[in-house]
Order: C-alpha cells, then structure tokens, then sequence
C-alpha cells in the first residue's frame, strides 16, 4: 500500500508541475429547504423545526492538455444556540486525466455502497437527523483521504474502479500543509475499494469494501481486524425502482477482548428499497431496513433493528413538498425500543 501512495503523490505532483490551468470558474450552491419533524415512543426530544443552512463553494478549470480539476468545499456551522461557527468541511479537490481521476478529499469522497440500494422519494431515512443507532460499513469519508478512479469507458458494462486510502485514523480536517497530526487510539490506516457496473440498461450495481488497521500501540494487536462490505442492485423499469442491498460489519476488537454479553462480533444489514413515479408530479416509495447483530457469547439474544418508512414528495413548479413517515424498532439494538418518526418537508429549487 505504501508503493500505491507513493505512485499517486508522484503523478498528482508531475502533473502539476508539467501542465498549466487556465482560469476556473467558482459557483456557490446550496438548499433552500425547511422542514418539521415530530418523534413518538421511547425517543426522548422535543418536535423539531429546522432550515438548511450549508453552503457549497465550488470551483472548476481546464488544463491547456484538456484535463479538468474540481476543487469544492462546504460552509457548515454549528448546531448551537446562537447558530454556530462558521466551519469549513466536506472539501475535495479532483484532477480528472485520460489515466483516470486523481482526488484529495477532507470529509468527502464516500466509496461506501451501503446506500445506493435507496430508491426513496425523500430521503435514505437511516441517514437523516435520528440517531437510530443502526451500524453502517465503515466509509472512508470519515478521514482525510486520497483515491483513484480509473477512467469512464475504459472497461466492459460501464465498470469504473476505485481505491481510496486513509493513512490516520485521525478525523480531523487538516488544512494544507499540515503535519504532525495526532494518531488516533484505536484506528490506523484504513483502504477501501468500490467497483461499479451498469451490465444491462436500468440496472446499476455497486460493490464496496474496506480494512482498517489498529492503531499503532506498542503491546497491543488486533483479536478482530475491522472489515466491513456492501453490494447493492438498483433496476428502474419505467415507473418502477426497485433497490436491494447487503452489508456486513466486523468491527474491531482489540486483542484479548472477552466474549462479553454486550460484545457485538459482527452485523449483517439487509436493505429493499421500492420507488414508484405516479405522474410528473407525484413519487411515493415504501422501504425496510433491517440490521442483525451477532454476539460474542451465543447465549447473549439479538435483537434485530429495524426500519420502514413510507415517503411521497410532490412537485409544483420549482416547490417540493415530502413526508416521510418511519417506524423504528429496537433502536440501538435494545428491545422495545421502538420510535415513530414524521418529517414533513418543503425545499425550493434554484
């Protein structure tokens, strides 16, 4: 892995300093979208209003060869009382060449297919504001990372490779010319690979895995390396979508760990997602997500986490509407933890 990083500095490096850009072009996006949120159950928490409120910075430019660079980064602030800083994060910067695309990412380039199974007419509703405790693969966005994508059309059925490595577990977003950065405790560096393929029109399937290491402690290894994996199939026939996902969880255990009760050895994650287009207007869709932990001590009873959400959005001129209404059960994999979830929601296009 050291030889792959130090083949992908090398050639972001030469290409930098053997080609010159002509003048970017800088936009700034964003989402004027508000919504409204009510939790029923055992979810402890008031009903919830909210307006979004990032923005994205984006730049672009062509190199005088006919390469292209992206550089964007996103204006976040904080969820306090009085609004928050100001936090620049979920910055990339990308050099797309005939040999591929080259990318730099802070909190960004996610290659997990955990996802993609999602044919919602809102939202993947596991990865919205409730914190339901449900487990996901590990994605390398979670780090400052570097990858490579090898070029669209190069091979058979649409298929593009890519690889990404992490080389600190540290989460912290790191400016340029940082250094010294502070190790993390528990992970080392983290690869991760994702394959996709459109073999058949309407039909797109992703794979992806990851690895990481443990943290670099003298005396200490691993009992369990941290492996996780996703596949999902998405096919769209007409008005139909229907989206399948799989994905398996082997977090970390550090080397002498016991087989506690509470000690999850693994989690498997089956997802369905079924989208429905009525009208030019009109989408509804119904999904079910379902995650199963597994024990160290076989005695210990799982409680599987689950999920359904039903969702419709409607459109009128450059207005969104959408409700999303979910039920969770046994979140955080407790018994009889179970939340019902409503989010109405309205966005403007712009």
């Amino acid at each position: 892995m050291k030889n792959i990083t130090k083949i992908v500095v090398s050639l972001i490096v030469s290409l930098a300093l053997s080609t010159s850009a002509f003048a970017g072009a800088l936009s700034v996006t964003g989402s004027a979208k508000a919504t409204y949120s009510t939790l029923s159950g055992k979810a402890n928490g008031a009903n919830g209003l909210g307006v979004a409120n990032e923005l994205g910075f984006a730049a672009s430019g062509e190199l005088d060869n006919g390469w292209t660079w992206n550089y964007a980064v996103a204006l976040d602030p904080d969820t306090t009382a009085a609004g928050g800083n100001a936090l620049n994060d979920d910055s990339k910067l990308t050099l797309t060449t005939d040999y591929g695309t080259f990318a730099v990412c802070a909190s960004d380039c996610g290659l997990s297919a955990a996802g993609d199974f999602n044919a919602n007419a809102y939202a993947w509703i596991t990865d919205t504001g409730y914190g339901e405790g449900k487990v996901e693969p590990v994605n390398i966005s979670s780090y400052m990372n570097m990858q490579y994508h090898t070029p669209a059309g190069l091979l058979p059925f649409g298929i593009v490779a890519k690889i990404g490595y992490a080389g600190s577990g540290d989460t912290s977003l790191q400016s340029s010319n940082a250094n010294n950065v502070s190790r993390s405790s528990t992970v080392g560096a983290t690869t991760m690979y994702r394959v996709e393929a459109k073999p058949i029109d309407g039909l797109a399937v992703t794979a992806s895995f990851a690895e990481q290491d443990g943290a670099i402690v003298a005396g200490v290894t691993d009992e369990q390396k941290s492996e996780s994996g996703a596949i999902s199939a998405k096919y769209s026939a007409g008005s139909f979508t229907v989206g399948f996902g799989k994905a398996w969880i082997a977090p970390r255990l550090a080397d002498g760990t016991s087989a506690g009760a509470t000690t999850v050895e693994s989690y498997e994650n089956t997802n369905i997602s079924i989208g429905v287009v009525v009208n030019d207007n009109l989408s509804i869709s119904i999904s079910d997500e379902t995650s199963e932990p597994t024990y160290m001590t076989s005695s210990t009873t799982a409680y599987d986490q689950e999920t359904q959400s039903i969702q419709a959005a409607y459109t009128m001129g450059g207005m969104t509407l959408a409700l999303a209404r979910t039920n969770y059960d046994n979140v955080g994999y407790v018994s009889a933890a179970d939340v019902t979830e409503t989010i109405l929601s309205v966005s403007m296009a712009f």
